[in-house]
């Protein structure tokens, strides 16, 4: 069966990152032009050096426009494009503390998602499982990192996914946990 496109549900979720508009489409491999490497993608630049992003302050998140940013993608299901937003960030954060564990795991997450949109059972499994605990492991750390609530979090995936415990896909719907950051967070 070709691939599909990726539809969102019809809900409310807050703009982090207003100035920085959505994609044309979201990713489907095998349905669109690879958004960064083929020239008619949505995120097409000339070959160059790899991005970096500089050196960042956790505390200082509501500055970071990649992180609002992918935020914004990944509720909009906008899954590899928040991969994308987040992976310069991830890139340039210590790989054993907490901000670079959650940007991993909310990476690993993002790709389980696009996993279950192909039908892709082993690997949304694998990457969900080490996706939320890597957001436990940053919670055990610090509870609340980039406005993200992390043990709220971590408990709305694991919820979310625990159907693949079965061997069965969890419906790509609303039931898909919003990242809420701080000031937007439900009490």
């Amino acid at each position: 069966m070709p691939p599909s496109e990726i539809l969102a549900p019809d809900r409310p979720a807050p703009r982090y990152c207003p100035e920085r508009p959505l994609p044309p489409y979201r990713f489907v491999p095998g349905l669109h032009p690879h958004p960064t490497r083929h020239p008619s993608g949505h995120s097409h630049a000339p070959a160059g050096q790899p991005f970096q992003h500089a050196p960042w302050d956790p505390a200082e998140w509501r500055q970071l426009a990649d992180w609002r940013a992918g935020v914004d993608r990944f509720n909009a299901f906008f899954f590899w494009e928040a991969h994308e937003s987040w992976e310069g960030l991830w890139s340039s954060a210590p790989r054993d503390g907490a901000p670079g564990r959650l940007l991993q795991g909310l990476i690993q997450i993002a790709g389980a998602l696009l996993k279950i949109h192909l039908g892709t059972l082993p690997g949304a499994a694998s990457l969900s499982r080490t996706g939320v605990e890597k957001l436990a492991e940053s919670a055990a750390v610090s509870p609340m990192l980039l406005g993200l609530d992390l043990r709220a979090t971590a408990s709305d995936f694991r919820h979310y996914f625990r159907p693949l415990a079965e061997r069965t896909l969890p419906l790509l719907d609303a039931s898909v946990p919003l990242l809420q950051l701080a000031e937007h967070r439900d009490a």
